[in-house]
Order: C-alpha cells, then structure tokens, then sequence
C-alpha cells in the first residue's frame, strides 16, 4: 500500500498509469479534483450514488460497470431518495436494462442454457438478454434443461422447512452421477457434489440442509444464501424458499420474492435451476403495487418452468408425472 506522498509523486508522472483503490482513495486530498482521465466503477450496481459523487471528482469521466438487477447495495440505514440508491440505478431510472443513449447493455449470457437464459430475461432484462451458442454445448444426460419447480406440501414453516430440506437432499441424490458435459466435443463426466449450488434465504434453513446433507454423506454440496454464491456458477443449482405462507414469513414478502435475488440464485446455474416451495407461499393480496408487481413476477416464473413436480403428502397416493425431466 502507497504512503499519501508516494500516490501523489505516482499520480505526478508523465505518461499513461492506472490507479486503483477504495472511494476514500479518491475523495482524498492526494487525488486532486479532475486529475485522473477516468475513473471505472466497477460493481457499480453495489455501489452508492453518494459514494460514486464524492469519488468521481477525482475524474473528468466515469464508466460505471455493473448489473443492478442482481444484489443491490448494502444499506445499514435508512436514506432520503435517491442517495438510497446505487449509481447504475440511478442512471437507469427504474428501467430494466440500460438504454441505448445512455449506456450499453451485455446482451450475451456465456453461463445458462438458452432455455434458462429466457426464463431469467423475461425476469429481470425485459427479454433482451441472450444465450450464447457455446451455453447450448453443454448437456446434463437425461435431464431437462431450464427451470424446474417442485411444490412440497407444508404449513407453519418460517425460517426452516424440513420439508424441502429433505426434498433438497433428494433431488441431489437423484442428480448424482448422471452424465455431465459442461463442453462442445469433451466426453461427458458424471456429475458431483461440487456440481450443485443449494441457496436458501435464512441461515437456519441453510444450517438445517447442510445437516441433512452431511446426514446422507453429501458433505461437498455447497450451501448458503444467495449473497454467498454471487459470481459462482455450477451445472445445477436447487433453491429452497422455506417458509410456508406469507403469515410465516418473518422479513416480509418484499425480501423472499426480491427480483433481484432470485435473479442471482437461479442465474448461477449452467444446465438447471429448481425452486422448491410451498403451494400456499403465493396465496396471498398484495396490499401495494411494488408486492404486486414482486408476486406476479414470481408466479410468471413458476408458471413458466419447463417442467413441475408435486410432491403430495405420504396419507395420499397420487403423484403428478414430472414433465420435460427423466427424474
């Protein structure tokens, strides 16, 4: 780490340089106001409008880079409109996606399966965003590329579910050792623990699969909530939502339902995302428009999973045929 006096011989230099550092780095008296010809934001979706202002005097012009349609910014504190808001957010307006006068948008997802990559678009990028063809290479033997929802019957779950717990430990099981090739012209391998992302929304659901996969020697599958697995990817990712209806939920519809985190948890997979939720988790009248548009954001996304299953109670003996999968 430069000392104050070494940045500012360093910034005197003739000649291209980068410079890199946190925003306190450029809001010091070190960086002197417009001294630098650029200055990238990078994450800028994360990062606050007011901290994007007190570093961008350090530059004649900004890149913000970034998506602010996964985590938004962490916020400990309550803030006045539009300070609360990161910088890409603020930019955009509201909007989707950027728009063309102000920005570009990265219409090209190398990760997801093109039937993934459409669920995620219509979610979160007003259905601009693409598959490349390379996602298509790929093939998990056996298993439908995509979305898949799986509904477990329960009631009175709020920050653990045994319920989909054990379906979780389930479908891994099933899933183990089918044959996986993650590329075009590479022969296929049989899929592993490692392979698998399980993402629940509360700590105590995380802790109660972890336990029950350790239970079923499962140890390796990673486990956590959305916030740790940004940027990660696997061939299969399995999210649980846990709570059993609306009542139960104990941060609120607005947190369980976030577009923003769905989006991550189910954009991390390469081949398959599957939600497992209770029936009655969406049985429920929004009471404002921002919880309508969330809900109905959600039930459009079940709805149009490539295929279902219905996990019916052990007193009764009817279970639904899952559809577009083999399991």
């Amino acid at each position: 780490m430069t000392k104050p006096k070494d940045r500012a011989a360093f910034l005197g230099r003739e000649g291209g340089l980068v410079y890199g550092g946190t925003t306190w780095k450029f809001c010091s008296q070190d960086v002197p106001p417009g001294r630098l010809d650029l200055l990238v934001v990078e994450e800028a979706g994360q990062f606050s409008l007011a901290a994007t202002v007190g570093a961008g005097v350090a530059a004649r012009r900004l890149l913000l880079v970034g998506d602010p349609q996964q985590l938004p910014q962490v916020s400990q504190a309550s803030h006045p409109e539009a300070v609360d808001e990161s910088a890409l957010a603020w930019l955009m307006e509201g909007a989707a996606t950027i728009g063309a006068e102000r920005g570009y948008f990265l219409a090209t997802s190398f990760r997801m399966h093109p039937a993934l990559c459409a669920r995620v678009s219509q979610l979160s990028y007003s259905g601009r965003l693409q598959a490349a063809g390379v996602a298509a290479d790929r093939e998990l033997t056996g298993v439908a590329p995509g979305l898949g929802v799986v509904t477990v019957p329960h009631v009175g779950n709020s920050v653990q579910s045994p319920q989909e717990a054990d379906e979780v430990v389930a479908h891994v099981v099933r899933l183990l050792g089918t044959p996986w090739r993650g590329r075009l012209n590479r022969a296929p391998r049989p899929l592993e623990e490692t392979d698998v992302l399980v993402v629940a929304p509360y700590n105590a659901q995380v802790g109660l699969i972890k336990e029950r996969l350790a239970a079923a020697g499962l140890s390796a599958v990673s486990v956590g909530t959305v916030d740790k697995f940004q940027g990660r990817q696997a061939p299969v990712v399995i999210m649980s939502m846990t709570a059993s209806s609306r009542g139960d939920v104990p941060r609120g519809m607005g947190f369980l339902l976030m577009r923003n985190r769905i989006n991550v948890a189910i954009s991390r997979a390469m081949w398959s995302a599957v939600i497992i939720r209770s029936d009655a988790l969406t049985a429920y009248l929004p009471a404002t428009v921002d919880s309508f548009m969330e809900l109905g954001a959600f039930l459009s996304l079940c709805d149009g999973a490539a295929w279902k299953r219905l996990i019916t109670p052990p007193t009764t003996s009817v279970m639904t045929t899952p559809i577009g999968t083999s399991h």
